[in-house]
């Protein structure tokens, strides 16, 4: 079997990261999709709570998937990394910004992070308002290091991301007024995915996205999944935006 392409895979990852944009329930495929896109031992996308200074909600990939309510109810309040990149901008490497030292004397580190098997955190603030803040870490396995693809994969992700964690905090809390200085993805337009050939099987509901690029990437990833089905052979995927303009036309071919 042929393996996907560098840019498919990209394309399917990308279109993971929008369905947990819709769905709360959609997180553990996206983050999984990330772990696998980077070649990583896990990750982790994290909400916390300005007022009580704990986490609200937690999504935890690969090596830590298991200890996802022992980090809520325990570690939480013992992560000293998780508040430095309120401040810290970017992307931020646990190793470099926190002293071996302190690290070999931290219960979070020896009994959390090395239990889990990994051995170092690269972690970015993707969301901050005024009630809430979301990071995503992302956990190298012991005996790994990161791999050099992974800075355009993160380049090409991050954005969508931070829109997917800003709607979620919206559907755990609420809109809220951005803090000054969050990143938050810009204004979003709702695309629609209809399917024919002869008969015309209408999308009514639609998708919202960044950008028109990221809408084809969408239906690219649809039309990868129609020809896996079977029996869509022949068929046609047009996007249109709101105003029923065709933004593109994709076809299945088996």
């Amino acid at each position: 079997m042929r393996r996907p392409s560098a840019r498919s895979s990209l394309i399917q990852l990308t279109a993971k990261i929008h369905e947990a944009e819709s769905s709360a329930d959609a997180w553990p495929d996206a983050l999984a999709s990330l772990t696998d896109a980077l070649g990583i031992g896990g990750a982790a996308c994290i909400v916390f709570n300005k007022k009580s200074n704990s986490a609200d909600w937690v999504c935890f990939s690969g090596l830590s998937a298991a200890l996802e309510t022992r980090y809520m109810q325990y570690y939480a309040s013992l992560d000293p990394f998780s508040p430095l990149l309120h401040v810290v901008p970017g992307w931020t490497k646990l190793s470099e910004c926190l002293p071996q030292a302190a690290l070999m004397k931290s219960e979070w580190y020896n009994d959390f992070v090395l239990a889990c098997g990994v051995r170092d955190i690269v972690a970015t603030r993707l969301v901050d308002t005024e009630s809430h803040w979301t990071v995503l870490g992302l956990h190298q396995q012991i005996g790994r290091s990161f791999r050099h693809e992974s800075v355009p994969i993160l380049d090409h992700v991050t954005a969508p991301l931070r829109a997917a964690a800003a709607r979620h905090i919206e559907r755990l809390h609420g809109r809220a007024h951005d803090h000054p200085t969050a990143e938050i993805a810009v204004q979003r337009a709702r695309y629609f995915f209809h399917v024919s050939n002869g008969t015309r099987y209408s999308d009514e509901s639609g998708k919202e996205f960044a950008t028109r690029e990221d809408a084809i990437a969408y239906a690219s990833v649809l039309v990868e999944d129609l020809r896996r089905d079977k029996g869509w052979d022949g068929f046609e995927v047009s996007v249109t935006d709101e105003a029923g303009a065709i933004a593109a036309r994709k076809r299945v071919r088996a």
